[in-house]
Order: C-alpha cells, then structure tokens, then sequence
C-alpha cells in the first residue's frame, strides 16, 4: 500500500500565482527605455573641475607619453609620480580631439547608464522580478546616484563595481565561468581608476562571508528585524565613534554574532578564489606598477582630503537633490522588512556603502548601484506577498509587446532629444564659458604668459589644462601627490588663515584668477592688489599685485573691464 506524500498549504504566493514571466521583447522595452530615460542625469558637461586636468594630461600623454613627473604645478610633489590613470585620460584625449567635449560626455554617459542597467540585472533569476521592477528601481538609482558620476574615473568605478555585482550574482545562481571575467575586468579598471579597490574588497567580503559557512548550502536568511539592528547599530557606531571604520567593524562583529550567513545553491568558493586572486594580481600591469596601492593608501590617508575635495565630505541633507540618499536607505530596510528575508551579503553590501556614504558623499554613486537589484528584488517581493489580490490583478495586466516597443521608442526618442543637443560644440563651449574662466584664461595668455596664478583649486584644474607647459597653477584636484605642507599652505591661502600674507610673497604670487565675489578677492583688494579685468559669463576677475596699499577705494569687480576686450 503506498503511502500518500502530506501536501502543504499553499502559500501566499502560490495563491495569487507565480509572477508573470512576460515576453523578452517587453523585458527588452522597458530596461531599453530605463537606460535611455537615464541618460537625462548620466550625460553631463565638464562641471566637476577635474575633468580638465586629467584631458590636460591625457593630451600630453598622447603626444610624448607618459610624464615621469607631474606636470602642471609649479610646487614640487613629495615623491615621484607616474599616472596610474594613463588609459582613462589617453581615451578621453582621444574622444574630445574626435568628437569635442561632447562626444566625451556622451560616452561617459552610456558608460553611466550601462552600469545602472548592469545593476538591475544583478537581481537572483530564481527570483523572477519583472523587468517594469528593475527599470524604477534602475531610474531611482540613476537619479540618486548620477550626482556623483560625470566625465572621469566615478563613472569607470561605477561601471566597474556594477559589473563585479553582476558577475557575483551569475556566480551564485551557479555559473562556474562568470568570475572569470574579473581578472580582464580589472586589468582594464586598474589603468582607468585607481578606485577599482572598490570592487576588491566587495570580492574580499563575498569570499570572507563564504568562507565562514563552510560553503553549506541553504543556510537561512537572517530576519529583517535582525538586519535592521545590524544598521542601526553599524550606524549608530559610526555616528557616535566618529569613525568609519569603527563602525565597519561593528558590523562585522554583529555578523560573527549572529550567523549562519546564506549562500546560494551553486556557489563554488575556489573558483571565486582563484579568479579574485588572479584579478588582484592582474592589477600590477600599471605603469606605477606595485606603487599604485601606495598611491591608493597614501591618497585615502591624506588629512586634507575631506577638507579640500566636496566629494569627499558628508552630505549636505538640507539639498534636495542629496536627501534623496534618505529615500534609498530608508526604501531599502522597508522592503526587507515586508519582503520577510533577506540574504545577508545584501544587507551587509548595502550598509557598508550607505557609511561610506555618509562619510564621502562621492560614493554615493556605489551605494546607488547596490541598492538597485536589492529594491527590485525585495521591492517586488514585498509587493507579491503584501498587496492585495485584486489590486495585484488590476495592475498586474501584460503589455502586449508591440505597445511596449512602441512606448519604448516615443521614451526614448524624446529622452535622446534632450541629451543630444546638450552634447554639441556649441553647448559644450558655452557650458565651459559660465562655469570655467574661459575668457579669464585668454586675458592671461595674452598679458602674463608664464606667471604664477592664484586660484581655487577647481580653477587651477582648468587652468592647467589652458596652460599645460607652463607650471603656473598651485594646488589643483590630484591633492594626494602634493603632500600636507604645500596643502596646508594652500589651504591657508584659500581661507585666509596663518601667515597668507607672508605665502604670496614665498610662492612669488602676483597674479590671480578667482571669483568675483570670494573673500580671497576682496581680502586681495584691501592688500592693494588690482582688478585687471572681470569675466562676466564665469564671474571671475583677473587680480594683479599692487605697489603698496590702494590709495583710494578700489572699483568693485564688476566695475571692471570686461577680460574679452
């Protein structure tokens, strides 16, 4: 007599029936659409001031290679410096020589919205989340962390850390081949931004959080209440602390308390091993070679980096665009929480950055990327499980692909419609005209050729890349090769502070490009210098030393003539 098999109650899911799997034309539309519609925040103008520098050096670099020395200020650096960079400003040389600044910031932008599509694709397959799921969650991400993308190294890291999601997820759902696109991922990276450490240590993390289980299978998931304390405790360590990795470090010991640590049926631990560790080696093919993560520690290490560099400082709440952080970190616990589980590497990835975030809002952009397959995924899974059948039926209705595709191209059609003419010459030249000293810098080529100049440090990057050969800048943006005595003094200068006066004379200082209305100008102006002339569209003067104290009042900036006469 055999014996009947118990049948369990159907779940929830069950009840209101599998997701839609959906056609794979539709699939296509709306993640075609996602990434076009992303383009409007991914494609952007030259506006972070670094960006001049390194085509700067990357114009010299293809014409005589690579420097041996830095090559645009006139203070000594600390060490000999090699440009770990090379790739990134040789290609970027390229695209502005062929196309203009436009054609630069159109390919950085594809290369931006590529990484948010890759993220949203990083969700489990097991996990079917319908791709209308992973284009909103793909759009919040991109409109959260574009702001720290533009045209440079971010938008290479985060292509490359979205692409390092995607190859671990493959490698979880059971792919025994995905990892080994690391080690040719991060040969590329290594030469493009020094951040690709970024993705090693989410590598180091995977494989340490893997390792700790013993390679089990089907260990549970730690409950979103537990997830949740580990945040408020991480958090709350690194607000309290004041450190970062304080509180990093509690939450390595809350997961040491509280394990077993997921880990999907399929994952094979050596192969990530063998292919990490190759990637990590691959690395040292780098002009700066074994110095590059000197280079990286020396860098993260410099206390003057949060000080001199916006991204590298906290947030801003009381910005609009920056609360939008709050969104996301608060979206993310919310849809683990109704979700009911949550793998343990997802909360982990996510709270890690969201400190690092805290603490450098230039990562934002990281953080973004990791939310994104974890809002769709728990997103939809908390929506499948809590909301309610009829509403789920009423909204659950299949777009036939034809009006998919069709909704699709109108999309995207007005998307590009937008982007596109933002990236012509003449948008490109009338964007760098009201936010560089375009005109200020002709005054000075043609008046005090060779000179030493004064500026802001984002100044100074542009000016170094108007005047290349020359050595007439300071202090501009790659502040990790300077060392802290010339920053400190530009920090001096900048703020007024210690002996300001007495470093203009020691830097033999007699000239100055900064903005109209900062206190350096007016502080200049009581010390007898000079307007020489005021550029109206970027609002900056050209500033000349006096002969002495002024003998009357001196005219106010704009009083001054215009530096394109």
């Amino acid at each position: 007599m055999t014996q009947a098999l118990p049948i369990a109650a159907p779940s929830r899911s069950e009840q209101l029936g599998s997701p839609p799997r959906g056609s794979p034309v539709t699939a296509a539309a709306w993640l075609g659409t996602a990434f076009c519609v992303s383009l409007l925040v991914t494609v952007q103008s030259l506006h972070h001031g670094d960006e001049w520098w390194h085509l700067a050096l990357g114009q010299l670099i293809l014409n005589g290679g690579i420097p041996a020395s830095e090559p645009f200020s006139f203070v000594a650096t600390q060490h000999p410096w090699v440009d770990p960079q090379w790739l990134l400003e040789g290609l970027l040389a390229l695209l502005v020589k062929a196309g203009g600044d436009g054609l630069a910031s159109l390919v950085l932008g594809l290369a931006g919205s590529l990484a948010l599509l890759l993220a949203a694709l990083a969700v489990p397959k097991a996990a079917r989340v319908p791709p209308g799921w992973r284009a909103a969650a793909m759009l919040l991400g991109g409109v959260t962390g574009g702001v720290a993308m533009g045209v440079g190294g971010q938008t290479i890291t985060a292509l490359g850390v979205a692409a390092t999601l995607l190859i671990l997820r493959r490698w979880r759902d059971g792919s025994r081949r995905a990892v080994w696109l690391l080690p040719p991922l991060y040969l590329l990276w290594a030469n493009l931004d020094p951040a690709f450490v970024a993705g090693l240590l989410i590598l180091a993390c995977t494989l340490l959080i893997h390792r700790a289980t013993g390679g089990r299978r089907g260990a549970p998931a730690w409950s979103p209440a537990t997830s949740l304390a580990v945040i408020g405790v991480g958090a709350a360590a690194a607000t309290v602390l004041g450190s970062l990795g304080l509180g990093v470090a509690a939450l390595v010991l809350l997961w040491a308390a509280f394990r077993p640590v997921p880990v999907e049926p399929g994952s094979r631990r050596r192969s990530l091993l063998l292919a990490s560790a190759l990637a990590a080696l691959v690395t040292l093919a780098n002009p700066a070679g074994p110095g590059l993560y000197g280079y990286v520690a020396e860098t993260l290490g410099n206390p003057m980096l949060s000080q001199l560099l916006a991204g590298w400082q906290s947030p801003n709440f009381h910005d609009m665009v920056t609360r939008l952080i709050e969104i996301v970190a608060g979206l993310l616990p919310l849809c683990w929480l109704l979700a009911r589980r949550v793998r343990v590497p997802d909360a982990l990835l996510a709270t890690a950055l969201f400190l690092v975030t805290l603490q450098a809002v230039g990562a934002v952009s990281l953080f973004a990327l990791a939310a994104i397959p974890q809002l769709a995924e728990y997103g939809w899974a908390a929506w499948h499980q809590r909301a309610p059948g009829g509403l789920q039926r009423r909204l659950g209705v299949r777009v036939a692909p034809p009006v998919a595709v069709a909704v699709a191209v109108a999309l995207s059609g007005v998307s590009l419609a937008v982007v596109v003419p933002r990236t012509s010459s003449a948008a490109a030249v009338r964007f760098e005209s009201a936010n560089e000293p375009r005109a200020a810098a002709a005054y000075v080529a043609l008046h005090f050729p060779g000179q030493r100049l004064l500026s802001s440090d984002s100044d100074a990057s542009y000016l170094a890349y108007r005047f290349p050969s020359q050595r007439v800048v300071f202090v501009y943006d790659e502040i990790g090769i300077f060392g802290t005595g010339p920053l400190t003094d530009y920090h001096n200068l900048a703020n007024l502070s210690g002996d300001w006066k007495g470093l203009l004379v020691t830097y033999h200082l007699n000239h100055a490009v900064l903005s109209a209305t900062s206190v350096d100008a007016a502080a200049l102006l009581e010390l007898g210098w000079t307007v020489d002339c005021y550029d109206a569209a970027s609002d900056r003067v050209v500033m000349s030393a006096g002969g002495g104290p002024p003998t009357a009042s001196p005219p106010a900036p704009r009083e001054a003539a215009s530096c394109s006469s």
